[in-house]
């Protein structure tokens, strides 16, 4: 959550955490994963994959535009 805190025309935004206990178990199921290496390798592999198929099927896209 923010919240903004307003004190002599400055403000301050404050993030706070939720608790653990409030989060949906996919959000918790998510935070563990991504202190894994090789999941990590396995997304960015992923998402280099993705990138360079849409590139092959759609060329016109790497042009420069004017």
């Amino acid at each position: 959550m923010i919240s903004g805190v307003t004190s002599k025309g400055a403000s301050t935004l404050v993030l706070e955490r939720p608790e653990v206990e409030d989060l949906p178990p996919r959000i918790l199921e998510l935070r563990k994963k991504i202190h894994s290496e090789e999941y990590l390798d396995n997304a960015i592999q992923r998402i280099a994959h993705v990138i360079s198929t849409k590139l092959i099927e759609y060329p016109e896209e790497l042009k420069l535009q004017d």
